[in-house]
């Protein structure tokens, strides 16, 4: 390893490893601020959508709301939808007994209606990518964001692992998939690419260890190291938060000692990519707060 990069993941050992408050910055999302009623379905349905190979699936209404078609010959889906009705009260049944009389300027506001599950039904719906029409909202935001832009996307390519914007698990901000051989990019964090191809670089390297919650440690502390070495907005605080989640009983500074081996492995393998010209110059190294940068 090259000194100056030495000194740059020592100064980020240190950092992270010193006692401090940390939270997680959560990734802006391309689909932040899109409605995508599917989100608000329950698990078993959500189960449903993930299941039919999809992140967002609506009924024929819906889609027409939205100004999109079912393609003709699309096979659609079901959803359980609750069946629910009124109860029967006492005073629904006592028809005879007069109203109590509210004072004046007074609003009486009434009682939210009990209702009882008495079964249930199915409704039928599709695929967002079996409709056509006009355009999401988070499709535009996926469109006007450049892969090629990302730093060290040259690697991604030379292993390759196709990178694409997408929508992802609610919960997640990317995804990396070692049997397809791509990622998925629900943001456009750039950390939050490098901890995904920290992973696809991992998955070929020899003896990967094949613990997850070692590989997340591994993945964010790589991506974390990167962007402070090569010029990519970086959040320290975020980085420390995610690793302690993976810490287990172990301080976050032993994941860490435990993870650096891999990491710089993962280093080498970029640096070797370099030479031989299949990355391309990017920023020379600095160390930027990734939280300032983004806008919630």
């Amino acid at each position: 390893m090259k000194p100056k990069a030495k000194a740059v993941l020592d100064e980020l050992v240190s950092r992270l490893s010193a006692e401090s408050t940390c939270k997680f910055v959560r990734d802006r999302l391309f689909s932040d601020g899109f409605d995508i009623p599917c989100r608000r379905w329950s698990a078993l349905n959500q189960l449903c959508v993930s299941l039919s190979g999809t992140l967002d699936a609506r009924g024929i209404r819906q889609w027409n709301a939205v100004g999109r078609r079912v393609r003709k010959g699309a096979s659609a889906f079901s959803i359980l939808i609750p069946i629910l009705v009124a109860k029967d009260t006492r005073e629904k049944r006592c028809e005879r007994e007069e109203p109590k009389e509210t004072a004046p300027g007074e609003n009486r506001a009434e009682a939210p209606e009990e209702k009882s599950l008495v079964g249930f039904k199915t409704m039928s719906v599709f695929r967002v990518e079996d409709t056509e029409g006009d355009a999401l909202g988070y499709e535009a935001a996926m469109r006007s964001f450049e892969v090629k832009s990302l730093p060290l996307i040259e690697v991604a390519s030379s292993l390759g692992v196709e990178v694409h914007t997408g929508l992802v698990t609610p919960g997640c901000s990317a995804i990396y998939s070692r049997k397809k051989k791509e990622i998925i990019l629900g943001t456009d964090n750039p950390q939050t690419f490098l901890h995904e191809l920290s992973h696809a670089v991992d998955a070929a390297l020899p003896e990967r260890n094949e613990d997850y919650a070692f590989g997340e440690v591994v993945a964010e502390l790589s991506s974390c190291f990167l962007g402070s070495l090569y010029g990519v907005p970086v959040d320290f605080d975020s980085t420390k938060a995610y690793i302690a989640n993976y810490a287990g009983r172990g301080h976050v500074a032993f994941r860490i000692a435990q993870a650096l081996t891999r990491v710089q492995s993962i280093y080498t393998f970029i640096e070797a990519a370099s030479s031989k010209g299949e990355v391309a110059a990017i920023a020379s190294p600095a160390t930027v707060n990734r939280q300032e940068s983004l806008q919630f």
